[in-house]
């Protein structure tokens, strides 16, 4: 791998978070970075008190990273395991959770709302897989965009088409020093048997690396995906009004999967229903209907209601 960033599009023009672990992949993205030019850099490293002494190892390891190259630090610790319990999570939710409210404090904090992560394409097939086995649409099938957002952060992943031994070779050519973290290999966690696992099965079964291929998926549904929402949304605009959705009829003739993502649009964007799902939103498509229900329960203790062929939440 050539010491230049990949995909430089995808890099802020000005001050950025960089969340950076202490493992390979985030030290190198910083490697990379420096050596770009780019120093308008905080350095961002959540403690999730998982591994004991090893966690607080990673932190030190980071804060002296940081000094060593003359950068702002910021370190916090969450404790994870208490989180996930709390809300009824699994440990890699929590851990995201915790890790972007760490995030949006610092942006607050900083005055930035760009934020860089090393995510990179085995990353990206290892979630598209997860979204698969979850019965994800479109947007699952997506996976994580080069450039996305995350409520007011913009989060950024300059090094999401690069193979991970692209990583490894950088890193061993420069020798980079970096934190392993031996929980990254444990089968308890349901990523790592997908990298280690499933991802090898299946491209023993193919035939081929399917990472590629993945990726690829990925990349054809980002598009087709993005293409639905603005067509559903320029509809959507016809049927709005400040009491509810109007002429039921025409919406009925829609096809299926622009009808359902116009009403996810709606409930989810101008009715602040965030956490709708699957099946809230087909019942929610049913009310169209005159022979359906003229009333469904939706999250956070609302309805949706149909009456004189006008569709509202109360």
């Amino acid at each position: 791998m050539k010491s230049r960033l990949p995909a430089l599009a995808c890099l802020p023009e000005g001050k950025a978070l960089l969340g950076i672990s202490g493992g390979r992949d985030s030290v190198a993205l910083l490697h990379l970075l420096l050596a770009a030019g780019h120093r308008h850099l905080v350095l961002c490293h959540l403690n999730h008190r998982l591994r004991g002494r090893e966690s607080d190892a990673d932190a030190e390891f980071v804060r002296a990273l940081a000094l060593r190259h003359d950068l702002p630090c910021e370190i916090a610790r969450s404790d994870v395991k208490a989180l996930a319990k709390r809300r009824k999570l699994s440990l890699e939710t929590a851990a995201r959770e915790a890790r972007h409210a760490f995030f949006q404090r610092m942006s607050r904090k900083h005055a930035t709302r760009d934020v860089l992560l090393a995510h990179h394409a085995e990353d990206q097939a290892e979630t598209i897989l997860g979204n698969i086995c979850r019965g994800c649409g479109l947007d699952g099938l997506s996976g994580m965009p080069l450039s996305g957002t995350l409520g007011s952060l913009r989060l950024l992943r300059p090094l999401l088409p690069l193979r991970r031994a692209d990583i490894d070779a950088y890193v061993s050519q420069h020798g980079i020093a970096y934190r392993d973290d031996a929980s990254n290999d444990s089968p308890r966690h349901r990523r790592n048997r997908l990298r280690h696992e499933a991802l090898p099965l299946l491209s023993d079964i193919a035939g081929r690396d399917v990472v590629p291929l993945l990726n690829r998926l990925g990349l054809i549904a980002s598009e087709e995906d993005r293409c639905l929402h603005q067509q559903a949304r320029a509809l959507l605009l016809h049927h709005i009004r400040a009491d509810g959705l109007h002429e039921l009829e025409a919406l009925r003739r829609l096809d299926p999967a622009l009808r359902h993502r116009l009403l996810g649009i709606w409930l989810r964007d101008f009715c602040r229903l965030p956490d709708l799902g699957f099946d809230d939103i087909h019942r929610a498509a049913e009310l169209l209907h005159p022979g359906g229900p003229a009333k469904i329960n939706l999250p956070q203790g609302k309805h949706l209601r149909r009456k004189a062929k006008r569709l509202w939440v109360e």
